[in-house]
């Protein structure tokens, strides 16, 4: 597979921007000027930079004596679908301008005003200006209301900033949809708003785990500035990090990320009576389990007291049958063995040790097996199980309850979050601690006698995606999960398995969700129908057909189920002018009036089949400047998909415009991680265990799969490992700590 784009983000902002001062040299003059030839620049190439909303925007302008004669506009950490898609019209518009205002691009607000701050400093050094320094504007007291577009589906978030005294003074989320998109939005208001308050810098560090949600507060206090008459580039002053370190000793377990797999095994170790310290990067713990609706759980007492009158609901020689069939290999039957076997009787230790509770919608069937009508179940959510988001129940009340009550254990036992693990402390060839740096810059040495590595595995890490899996992909949980556990582990010796295991996926959509009001719901949700029908044709990112054709011409039902396979776990669903003209006079089809996302879907409604929809050209218009949709040619859209056109004539045979729409796979997490033996103990190239380092959850369920197949998908298994490969780890971490 070649690697597509980055993935999409999810938000922009709005206007947050900070010119830096000074970049590179200018490069040497392109043109050379006699004393009697005047004009406004001094020819040459010159660059500034300024910060957008992901990282730094670059602007380098190539001038003669009085003319912008090329532009190129760089931002690489941009959100893609936003900020991202601007660039090249922020080039053209600065190259149009001539050295004067841009007007900027309107869907990418915070990438268009760091353009134009790079720009102004860019000028100002072909002029021969001095760039930087200067007071800050003074601002107006007052309450100002502004609003960004953040991580939440169906609504921008707004937010009421308050000046005094030419001071944030306080600032209030009035209204979001972040909260109903998943559970990280309250990290945000109720840590990053102090800190910026406190630092008075829009600089703030964005909270780690709800980056998007921080970023959206912090467009909207950008906002906020501006309309008071002040600059908010101005505010982006650096904010101090500590730099001193700090030393925990005498632990007999460390657990490295407390997502699932982490709480999981932080309990066990515990209740064994090992003193444990526990360290999350993110803001909260629950990590992507907080994502999920529940655990595959066979025959659990607790589970068949509540629905089946204590009687066994599934067999589980059918499950571990069908499992092993599918790895097609039994070098790891022992531990499948247990995945199968204990998946009941762990959920039950943690119900009864730990509190966690699973009503909610009660035994669910299996996705790919009809037989198995009763196979996982979902979280009780908090609220009386009322409260959901539309990723399932709100849960983390119920990992920070278990926490607790582990941490009651031993006075010793306590966990950090916003720390970040950074490597391994060896003694010679010995694991003996791990190092870490705290998001204020502290950094930890934390000895213990065990490690249990439970990182979440490497969505969230490019350059690892790229290496395993061959392309990066679009991502539904947190991205926090940059393959640390795994790496940490390889620095020990550990090996890997079944890392070409393809990733966690469950959901597609077009490639980039739009968060702004460039389109209502309802023309989103059109917009997404249009890349989840089946009856169009579809191509590959490599130009060839995707999907079967049945008798009737059309495509077969349930093709989107496999776009895992399909390379860069994306294919374009292909309309041609004819088809639009159609769907514009005509109506959607039965199909794509029916195609809605399970989870992703954007806030609308579709109309009913055969209803004209007058507005589909401004729909894939706007779809366009967002990256889903590619307009024209066979050779434009080879261009675009970066395919050999011939591949794409043989698909798409008219001499027609066509429009592209991207359908794209959204993953919770990676699969495959380090070699693990039936103890949980991380296992060396030739096998020996290493005996006091651990790995749970995705940083080594790739023990439990196979190389090039999807995760085993019957329902809820990747939720269920956390339970068993944690309460396995937890305790043998213990035991060996205590030299049992």
């Amino acid at each position: 597979m070649k690697k597509h784009s980055k993935l999409a983000a999810l938000a922009l902002a709005g206007a947050m921007i900070l010119s830096l001062a000074a970049c590179g040299p200018k490069d040497e003059p392109q043109n050379s000027q006699t004393p009697e030839e005047t004009g406004i620049y001094t020819p040459g190439t010159y660059t500034g930079e300024a910060q957008g909303f992901g990282g730094t925007v670059t602007v380098k302008i190539t001038v003669d004596a009085n003319n912008v004669t090329d532009a190129v506009v760089e931002g690489p950490d941009e959100t893609e679908s936003i900020g991202g898609a601007a660039l090249g019209t922020l080039a053209d518009q600065i190259k149009t301008a001539n050295g004067g205002e841009i007007d900027g691009v309107g869907s990418a607000t915070m990438t268009s005003n760091a353009a134009k701050n790079a720009l102004a400093d860019a000028i100002a050094r072909a002029k021969g200006e001095e760039v930087g320094g200067g007071e800050t504007a003074a601002l107006k007291d007052g309450t100002y209301t502004t609003k960004s577009p953040s991580f939440g589906l169906l609504s921008q978030m707004e937010c009421e900033t308050t000046i005094e005294n030419g001071t944030i003074k306080d600032v209030k989320v009035i209204s979001e949809s972040d909260s109903a998109t998943g559970e990280w939005f309250a990290t945000a208001r109720d840590l990053f708003i102090p800190r910026l308050i406190e630092s008075q810098s829009l600089a703030t560090d964005a909270i780690t785990g709800a980056t998007i949600s921080s970023n959206a507060i912090r467009a909207c206090v950008a906002s906020a500035i501006d309309e008071a008459g002040g600059k908010s580039g101005e505010w982006y002053t650096e904010v101090a990090k500590k730099s001193d370190t700090v030393k925990l000793e005498g632990y007999d377990v460390i657990v490295v990320g407390l997502g699932g797999s982490g709480t999981m095994s932080y309990c066990a170790a515990a209740q064994e009576g090992a003193t444990v310290f526990g360290i999350e990067a993110a803001a909260k713990v629950g990590g992507d389990a907080s994502t999920t609706y529940g655990p595959m759980a066979l025959n659990s007492e607790y589970l068949k007291n509540l629905y089946t009158d204590g009687k066994d609901y599934i067999n589980a020689d059918d499950v571990y049958k069908v499992w092993m069939e599918y790895v097609e290999s039994d070098e790891k039957a022992d531990i499948i063995a247990k995945a199968v076997y204990n998946s009941g009787s762990a959920l039950d230790y943690y119900v009864e040790n730990f509190g966690f509770e699973f009503q909610g919608l009660g035994l669910l069937g299996s996705f790919v097996v009809p037989e198995w009508t009763q196979l996982w179940c979902v979280y009780s959510a908090d609220n009386d199980n009322t409260s959901w988001n539309i990723l399932g129940p709100n849960k983390t009340f119920q990992f920070v309850r278990a926490l607790d009550i582990a941490k009651s254990k031993n006075e010793k036992n306590d966990y950090m979050t916003e720390l970040t693990a950074t490597s391994l402390i060896f003694d010679g060839d010995q694991v003996v601690g791990v190092n870490a740096e705290s998001y204020d810059g502290t950094k930890y040495e934390i000895y213990g006698k065990s490690v249990i590595l439970a990182t979440g595995g490497f969505i969230g890490n490019a350059d690892m995606m790229n290496q395993y899996l061959g392309s990066t992909v679009n991502t539904m949980g947190v991205t926090v999960n940059k393959g640390t556990g795994i790496q940490m582990g390889q620095s020990a010796g550990g090996a890997t398995y079944m890392m070409g295991t393809l990733p966690m996926v469950h959901i597609s959509q077009v490639k980039n969700i739009i968060r702004t009001d460039d389109l209502t719901a309802d023309q989103k949700a059109i917009l997404t129908a249009l890349a989840l029908t089946t009856d169009q044709t579809m191509v590959t990112t490599e130009g060839n057909r995707w999907g079967n054709e049945n008798q009737s011409g059309t495509q077969d039902e349930g093709v989107t189920v496999e776009i895992v396979y399909a390379p860069d776990y994306m294919y374009y669903v292909v309309y041609s002018q004819e088809d639009i003209d159609n769907i514009k006079n005509n109506g959607l089809s039965e199909a794509q009036a029916s195609a809605t996302s399970a989870f992703l879907a954007q806030g609308g409604t579709l109309p009913a089949a055969g209803t004209p929809v007058a507005d589909i050209e401004q729909i894939l218009t706007v779809g366009e400047q967002y990256g889903n949709v590619i307009k024209g040619t066979t050779a434009d859209l080879a261009k675009a998909m970066g395919c050999d056109e011939s591949n794409l004539k043989a698909v798409l045979t008219e001499d027609t415009t066509y429009y592209a729409v991207a359908c794209v796979s959204y993953a919770y997490a990676t699969v495959g991680g380090l070699d693990v033996d039936v103890n949980m103990n991380v296992l060396k190239e030739d096998g020996a265990p290493i005996a006091n380092l651990f790995a749970v959850g995705q940083d080594s369920e790739g023990v439990c799969n196979k190389d090039g197949k999807a995760y085993s998908p019957w329902g809820g298994q990747a939720q269920s490992w956390t339970f068993v490969s944690g309460q396995i780890a937890g305790t043998q971490a213990a035991k060996v700590a205590k030299g049992e």
